[in-house]
Formats: structure tokens, sequence, C-alpha cells
């Protein structure tokens, strides 16, 4: 069983120094966690897909599937390196700055497929391959960025991204860590 990090201290106080096989571990099972709801979502996504394959032009679906993949691979290299920050109001910030920018994003996308007269089964046909592409592609750039940059890292980088990497993709932080953050902010 994997140590927990809910024990040590917050990735903004002093570093602890950790053996690099205790943060492998915590890493290991944290990662494990998030792979499984990766794999739940993406099966529930390519039903989706699935489902609407009938109604698509495969010819404008898979590329713009495509570009929901690059897209996804960027925003996660990013999302990665945001993880080694040490100021969490910066981090938070930024998220929710790419969550605006991709509801902004689809919107803006349903107010051009109205322009364009699309249908709404259309529209939500091709849809469903963006939004499976990008999170096929959010997990390959995780994967990525950890193959590639993560061994790199000094170690107290390394305890700082495993402390901030949340078992959870949709909901990174939970209520209690909110919580802190704004206790934090109010007493200065």
């Amino acid at each position: 069983m994997a140590p927990k990090l809910c024990n040590l201290p917050a990735a903004s106080e002093a570093p602890v120094m950790l053996s690099q096989q205790v943060i492998a571990a915590v890493l290991e099972h944290k990662v494990r966690q998030r792979t499984g709801k990766y794999v739940a979502v993406l099966v529930l996504q390519g039903t989706v897909v699935g489902l609407f394959a009938s109604s698509v032009e495969l010819a404008l679906a898979i590329p713009i599937g495509l570009l929901g993949l690059g897209c996804g691979v960027t925003l996660a290299w990013l999302r990665e390196q945001r993880r080694l920050l040490r100021n969490s109001y910066y981090r938070l910030a930024m998220e929710g700055w790419e969550m605006c920018l991709l509801l902004g994003a689809l919107g803006l996308s349903g107010l051009v497929a109205h322009w364009l007269q699309l249908s709404l089964v259309l529209y939500q046909a091709h849809l469903s391959y963006v939004l499976f592409g990008y999170v096929l592609g959010s997990w390959l750039g995780e994967q990525s960025w950890r193959y590639k940059v993560f061994g790199h890292l000094p170690i107290e980088q390394q305890y700082r991204y495993v402390q901030n990497l949340s078992p959870s993709l949709l909901f990174p932080y939970t209520w209690q860590h909110l919580r802190r953050l704004w206790q934090a902010w109010r007493c200065g």
C-alpha cells in the first residue's frame, strides 16, 4: 500500500526530504487512480462517439478529433508544469482561467454551429469526437510529461508535483483544500 501524503506538510511549506522510493510509490498510486478514471471517461465518451458514428462525416470528424487530441496534449503539458508551482493561488487561478477558456470555446462552437444552421445531432456528433480526442490527449500528455520530465526534476520539485497531483480528474481541489486556501488568504 502506498504511503499517504495527507500527513505530510503542504507543498507550500518547507519540503520534507523524502526518499525517492516514497515519492515514486505515492506517484504510482495516484497515477493508477487517475488512469482508472481516464479509462472510465474514455469508455463513456467512446460510447457516445459510437452512438453518433452514423451521423458524422468522417472526413470532418477525424481532423477535429485530432485537433482535440492536440489541444488535450498541449493543455496537459501546461497543467503538469503548473503542478510544480509553489503558489497555490496562482495555480488555482490558472486552472480556473483554463476552464473558462474551454467553456468559452464550447459555447463559441455552439454559436458557430447555430450560425451555420447545423442540426443539433450533427453538432453533438462532431463534438463527441473533439471531446474524445481532448480526453485522450490529456491522458497522453500527462503520461508523456511524466516520462520525459519528471525523472529529471530535483527531489523538491518531484515532491511538490506529487503533492499537487490530485487523484481526481474532474475535481482537482477538495473542499478542504479550497477552504485552507481561503483561510490562508484571509489571514494574510
